[in-house]
């Protein structure tokens, strides 16, 4: 694809129909797309675990877990994004009745970041995530380290925490459980300096 189209802005409306027609899945932030590039190891073997715990974790009258093709409605005029994991408590709304989204009222979101993402992921992303009002946590995985940034609702605001190391747990009140590092990087070699 050309890149003046994916420079110029597009309206919902045409990134959806767009959207649709591509092979491969596309975000809009601000009215921009952005292709979805594909994961490393250490990204996929994340995310799994993160499914995988959420699976064991919520039942089904509690919640779901999605992996990153669920795509989430940020925005109806401007933002659709494919976060790499979405919890939802209770029973999936989505967009004007449809059976696969967008989704309208994720629970928590789930990044895992890499260097080409980070910087959109811990900025904007998070901005526009944080606006979402059904959201209760949203949190930033590192691939390099065991390292989870953690930006939780309690009331109207919101709270940043650092959950580091293997042998700690993420805290997530929302649905009052705890999630263990080294289960979620379990699979995942990191680089020694």
């Amino acid at each position: 694809m050309a890149a003046e189209v994916l420079e110029r802005l597009w309206s919902a409306d045409e990134y959806l129909a767009w959207e649709r027609q591509q092979s491969y899945r596309h975000e809009l932030i601000d009215n921009r797309i952005y292709p979805m590039p594909g994961g490393s190891c250490e990204h996929e073997n994340i995310i799994s675990a993160l499914i995988g715990f959420f699976l064991s974790a919520l039942s089904p009258q509690d919640g779901d877990a999605y992996a990153g093709g669920m795509k989430v409605l940020v925005d109806p005029r401007s933002t659709y994004t494919y976060p790499d994991v979405t919890v939802v408590c209770g029973i999936p709304r989505l967009h004007l009745g449809a059976r696969s989204g967008p989704l309208l009222n994720p629970t928590l979101l789930f990044e895992v970041s890499s260097p080409s993402t980070q910087r959109i992921d811990r900025n904007r992303k998070r901005e526009l995530y944080l606006s979402i009002p059904s959201l209760q946590g949203y949190y930033l995985v590192s691939q390099d380290k065991p390292a989870i940034e953690a930006y939780t609702r309690v009331g109207d605001d919101w709270h940043y925490s650092e959950t580091l190391g293997l042998d700690a747990s993420l805290r997530m009140p929302a649905i009052d459980c705890q999630l263990p590092l080294r289960q979620i990087y379990r699979r995942v070699r990191f680089e020694t300096t």
